[in-house]
C-alpha cells in the first residue's frame, strides 16, 4: 500500500496533476505566460490581428513585473501548447490552395463573365472552398471533403490531447507551440522570407493552422540548467526551431512604429543564429474547474440589477473619449428571448485588472484591489472631484490611485469572486460607492446643440435609454451590481476588430504628414481590408454581432476619414484608389443586414457620400450601391432626403445611365411595401417628364415601320431600334450590351416601384401621357415565348401593378368582411351597420374599398355561396 502510494504520488509530480500550489514555480502545459527579452528590457507582443501585419515585437525598457502603457494584458501572453499534428490540415490546405489557382486561371479566361458577375452582385463573396469547385467536377468536390473532414478529425485528437496534457510540466528539450492570446494564432517561422530588419535571419509571424514551423524547442539559455530538468519560472530560456534547427529566438536593433504623434520604441522579434535570452513571466494556469470564477484581464460587463442597466462608455482607443461613463438600461423582457442574453455591445465590456499588476492571471478574490479598464477605449475607470461633487469618468494614467476600486460581496459564497455574484463597488481613495441616479437621464454629447433638428446628422441612431451615474458616500442598497462573464467567442471577435483600428490609424496619420503609399505597403492593407469585410460574413450572411463592432470601435469613422482625403492628383493616385475600393466594399456589407441601428449610424454621412457620385467611375458606382443598401426599407432615412438631393440623383443617371442610379430612386419609392406618393410623383416629373435623357425607349414594331407585333428598344434617344428578344439576350462577353440589358431590366422595376400603391398619377403619366409602357408592349413582352423567363415575370408584375391593381378595380377577397347580421343576410335591408359612414371614412385605410364596394362584395359572395336557412 506505501509503495502504491508512493508511486501514485510520483506519478502526480511528474504530471502535475497534484494539490495546491505544486505547479507554481513550474512551466505547464496550458500556461499563460510571457516572454520577457533580457536584451532590450520588454515584453514580446502583436498587437495587430490581420494576417498582412502579423509580425511578432519586443518591447523596449518596459518593467519586467508591473508594465505600464500595454494596449491590451492579451497582446503580452503566449499558451504553452503540446506538439500538434498537422499533417491531414496540410494537405486539406494544399487542395483547397490549388482548387483556388485553378479557379482564378478560369476567371481571367472568361473576363467578361466575371465583370457580369460583379455587376448583378453587390458585392463579391468571401472566397469559401466549396464554392469554387466546379459544379461537374464531382471527384473534385469529393476529394476536398474528404481532405476537410480528415483535417477537422485532426484538429478534434489535438485538442483532446492537449486537454490530457494539461498541467503536465515542461522540460527542457521538449518541443512545444505558443499560441498568441490576442490573436488566437500559434508562433510560426517563415523559411521564405527574411526578417523586414535583419535581412540575415528568417521572419516569424502569427498564423491560425498548425505545422512543422510552429514547433520549438525550448531550451536553457545558459548551462546552469540542462536537458530534462523542469522549466522553472524565471528561468531565462531559448527556443530553437525545429524546422530549421540551429536557429533561435532573436531580437532585431530598436525602430520606431506606430503613428508620428505617438511612436513606439520597439525591436523586431525574428529567428536567427544568434540565441537571445527570454524570461518566463507566468500570468495563469489552465482555467479547469475554474470557469465560473473572474481571472485577472478577463472581459466582464457591470449590469445594475435594480435598474437593469450596464455600465458605459463610448471612444475609441489613442482618440478623445466620445461619451463618458454612463448607464444604459436594457430591460429583460420575457417576450423578447434577445433581452434574455447578456449584451453583445463591445461599449459594456470592461477587463478587470488587478492593482498589483495587469500580469497577474488568476483567480480573484474579494479581498483583492481592482483596475477597471474600457474596452474599446482602453481607459481606466477612475473618481475624480468635480467642485463639490465626484464624478466618475475615464483616464489613461494606469498608475493613477484613483483608478482603484474595491467590491463588496452581499452574499458572500467563498473567498473567490464568482460570476452572476451581487456586489457593490467602493471607490478606494474617496471611500465612495457606484451610485446609479435613476431619475436624471444621460445626455449625449453628439446631440447636444444640434442646431437642425430634422437633418442627417441630428438622426437618433440608439432610442436605448441612458442615465447618469455618479458616487456617493451611502452604501446603498439598490446599488448592487453583478459582474457577468463575456463569451469567449465575443471576446476573439472583438480583439479580431480591435486589431484592425491599428493599421488604419497609422495610414490615416500617414496620409495627414503626406507620405505616399507603397506598393507592398497597399498589398498588405488592401489584404487586411478584406480579411475585414469577409470577417463580418458567416456563411455568406451578414453578422450583426460581427457588423456591431465595427460601430462600437469606431472603424466606420475611421473608414470616412480616410475616405475624405483627396484621391485626384495625388503622387500615389494608383495604390490610394485601391485602398478606397475595398473600403467602400467594407462600409456596403456593413450596411447589409437590414439593422437599424446601423444604418441610422452612418446616415450622418450621407451627404458627404452623395459628393463623390460625380462620374460613372468604379469608386462612384460603389458609393451608389452602398447608399442604396443604406436606404432599401428605411423610412427614418428616406424622409430626411430632400427634393434636391433627389434631383441630383436624376441629374447623375441622366449623366451616366447606369442601373445603380435607377436602384437609388427605386428605393425611395417605396419603403416596406409602402409606397412614398410624393417621391414617386416628384421622380416621375423629374425623370420621365422634363427630359427623356437616362430613359430608354420601348415601342411596337408597326409604330416605327419595323415589323408588327415586336417590340423595339432604344437607348439612344429613338436614334436606332433593336428588337426586344436581342437587346434583353446580349453576348457574355460583350460588356456595354450587358449593362444596358441590366439597365432595362432595373428601369421597369422603378416603373413598378412609381405606380406601387396605386399611384394614378404615374400610372397615367407612364401608360397613356407619355407612353413609355403601353398595355400592347407589357402584353406582347409576357406573351413572347422569346424573352427570358425573368423579363417575361417582369411584364408580368407590369400588367398587375400598371394595369390590373388601378383606379377602384379591387379584389373581392382583398378585404373581406367575416362578421354579418344573420337575419338581414339574403334580403334587401341586408347593410352594413358595423359604424357609421362618416367613422368609416376616418378609419379607412389608403387604397381600402369604400362601404359601398364592400356592400356589393358582399352581396357577391352571398350570390356565390348561399346561405342555407333552417
Amino acid at each position: 500500500m506505501a509503495s502504491a502510494a508512493a508511486g501514485a504520488a510520483a506519478a502526480a509530480i511528474d504530471t502535475g496533476i497534484s494539490q495546491g500550489d505544486m505547479n507554481s514555480g513550474f512551466v505547464c502545459i496550458g500556461d499563460y505566460i510571457g516572454l520577457y527579452c533580457e536584451d532590450t528590457d520588454g515584453h514580446v507582443f502583436s498587437q495587430n490581428s490581420c494576417a498582412a501585419f502579423n509580425g511578432l515585437f519586443v518591447y523596449h525598457s518596459c518593467h519586467r513585473d508591473r508594465p505600464v502603457n500595454i494596449p491590451d494584458p492579451q497582446v503580452l501572453l503566449f499558451q504553452v501548447c503540446i506538439q500538434n499534428r498537422y499533417k491531414l490540415d496540410k494537405k486539406y490546405r494544399k487542395a483547397v490552395a490549388s482548387n483556388r489557382q485553378a479557379a482564378a486561371s478560369a476567371a481571367s479566361q472568361q473576363q467578361p463573365q466575371q465583370q457580369q458577375t460583379t455587376e448583378t452582385s453587390p458585392l463579391t463573396q468571401p472566397e469559401q472552398p466549396e464554392q469554387q469547385i466546379a459544379e461537374n467536377d464531382f471527384d473534385l468536390r469529393l476529394h476536398i471533403e474528404q481532405a476537410r473532414n480528415a483535417a477537422s478529425a485532426e484538429n478534434v485528437d489535438n485538442m483532446a490531447e492537449q486537454r490530457r496534457n494539461l498541467g503536465k510540466r515542461v522540460r527542457y528539450g521538449e518541443i512545444v507551440q505558443l499560441k498568441h492570446v490576442f490573436t488566437g494564432k500559434y508562433v510560426h517561422v517563415n523559411t521564405n522570407h527574411t526578417s523586414q530588419h535583419d535581412k540575415n535571419n528568417m521572419l516569424l509571424s502569427l498564423h491560425e493552422y498548425n505545422s512543422k514551423n510552429a514547433q520549438f524547442r525550448i531550451l536553457p539559455r545558459y548551462k546552469v540548467k540542462s536537458e530534462g530538468e523542469h522549466v522553472q519560472l524565471l528561468d531565462q530560456i531559448s527556443l530553437e526551431s525545429i524546422k530549421s534547427p540551429g536557429h533561435y529566438f532573436h531580437s532585431s536593433k530598436g525602430f520606431k512604429i506606430g503613428p508620428e504623434s505617438r511612436p513606439t520604441f520597439v525591436s523586431e522579434l525574428n529567428l536567427g543564429v544568434e540565441q537571445t535570452g527570454f524570461t518566463i513571466i507566468k500570468s495563469h494556469g489552465f482555467s479547469g474547474d475554474h470557469e465560473t470564477y473572474a481571472r485577472g484581464g478577463q472581459f466582464v460587463q457591470l449590469f445594475h440589477k435594480e435598474l437593469e442597466a450596464y455600465v458605459v462608455a463610448e471612444g475609441l482607443f489613442d482618440q478623445d473619449i466620445t461619451e463618458d461613463v454612463h448607464l444604459r438600461i436594457r430591460e429583460i423582457d420575457q417576450l423578447n428571448p434577445r433581452t434574455l442574453h447578456s449584451s453583445t455591445s463591445a461599449v459594456t465590456y470592461w477587463q478587470v485588472e488587478p492593482e498589483s499588476t495587469v500580469l497577474d492571471g488568476e483567480v480573484l478574490t474579494w479581498d483583492q484591489q481592482f483596475r477597471f479598464r474600457h474596452a474599446t477605449t482602453r481607459k481606466y475607470l477612475c473618481v475624480k472631484q468635480a467642485s463639490e461633487a465626484y464624478s466618475v469618468t475615464l483616464t489613461e494614467d494606469a498608475t493613477d490611485p484613483h483608478t482603484v476600486f474595491k467590491m463588496h460581496p452581499v452574499l458572500q459564497d467563498s473567498p473567490e469572486l464568482k460570476f452572476e455574484s451581487y456586489a457593490r463597488i467602493e471607490h478606494v481613495i474617496t471611500g465612495c460607492w457606484l451610485h446609479a441616479i435613476k431619475d436624471k437621464s444621460y445626455q449625449r454629447k453628439e446631440f447636444l446643440n444640434m442646431e437642425d433638428e430634422k437633418s442627417m446628422r441630428a438622426l437618433r441612431w440608439d432610442g436605448g435609454e441612458l442615465r447618469e451615474i455618479t458616487c456617493c458616500f451611502d452604501r446603498r442598497y439598490d446599488d448592487a451590481y453583478t459582474i457577468q462573464k463575456v463569451d469567449s467567442e465575443h471576446v476573439m471577435n472583438f480583439n479580431f476588430v480591435a486589431g484592425v483600428v491599428p493599421t488604419l490609424q497609422d495610414l490615416i496619420d500617414a496620409r495627414q504628414i503626406g507620405r505616399p503609399l507603397t506598393s507592398k505597403e497597399t498589398f498588405r492593407i488592401c489584404h487586411a481590408l478584406r480579411e475585414l469585410r469577409n470577417f463580418m460574413l458567416v456563411n455568406g450572411e451578414p453578422c450583426k454581432a460581427r457588423q456591431k463592432l465595427l460601430r462600437n470601435l469606431r472603424v466606420i469613422d475611421l473608414l470616412v476619414t480616410l475616405l475624405k482625403f483627396p484621391l485626384k492628383a495625388v503622387q500615389d493616385e494608383h495604390n490610394l484608389t485601391k485602398v478606397f475600393s475595398e473600403a467602400y466594399d467594407i462600409l456596403h456589407t456593413y450596411m447589409m443586414g437590414n439593422s437599424r441601428k446601423n444604418a441610422l449610424y452612418f446616415a450622418k454621412y450621407i451627404e458627404f457620400f452623395q459628393t463623390q457620385m460625380v462620374d460613372k467611375s468604379e469608386l462612384a458606382l460603389k458609393v451608389t450601391k452602398m447608399l442604396v443598401e443604406l436606404m432599401k426599407d428605411n423610412r427614418k432615412i428616406v424622409d430626411r432626403i430632400s427634393n434636391a438631393q433627389i434631383e441630383v440623383f436624376v441629374e447623375l443617371l441622366r449623366k451616366n445611365e447606369h442601373h445603380s442610379y435607377l436602384e437609388l430612386l427605386k428605393v425611395l419609392c417605396v419603403c416596406n411595401g409602402v409606397a412614398i406618393t410624393e417621391n414617386q410623383n416628384f421622380i416621375a416629373q423629374k425623370w420621365l417628364l422634363e427630359d427623356t435623357r437616362g430613359v430608354y425607349m420601348t415601342n411596337r414594331g408597326q409604330n416605327i415601320d419595323r415589323k408588327p407585333n415586336e417590340t423595339y428598344v432604344s437607348y439612344d434617344q429613338q436614334h436606332s431600334w433593336l428588337p426586344l428578344v436581342d437587346f434583353v439576350q446580349p453576348d457574355e462577353y460583350d460588356t456595354e450590351a450587358v449593362e444596358r440589358c441590366l439597365f432595362l431590366h432595373t428601369q421597369l422595376d422603378l416603373f413598378i416601384a412609381l405606380c406601387h400603391g396605386r399611384n394614378e398619377d404615374c400610372i397615367r403619366l407612364i401608360t397613356k401621357d407619355l407612353s413609355y409602357l403601353t398595355w400592347e408592349e407589357a402584353y406582347l413582352g409576357l406573351s413572347s415565348e422569346s424573352l427570358p423567363h425573368e423579363f417575361r415575370a417582369k411584364y408580368c408584375e407590369i400588367i398587375i401593378g400598371l394595369f390590373v391593381n388601378v383606379g377602384n378595380n379591387y379584389s373581392v377577397v382583398e378585404s373581406p368582411q367575416l362578421c354579418f347580421i344573420y337575419e338581414y343576410i339574403g334580403t334587401k335591408d341586408f347593410t352594413y351597420q358595423t359604424s357609421s359612414p362618416e367613422q368609416y371614412k376616418q378609419g379607412r385605410k389608403v387604397g381600402e374599398p369604400s362601404r359601398l364596394e364592400q356592400q356589393r362584395a358582399a352581396k357577391d359572395l352571398v350570390t356565390i355561396f348561399p346561405v342555407i336557412r333552417d
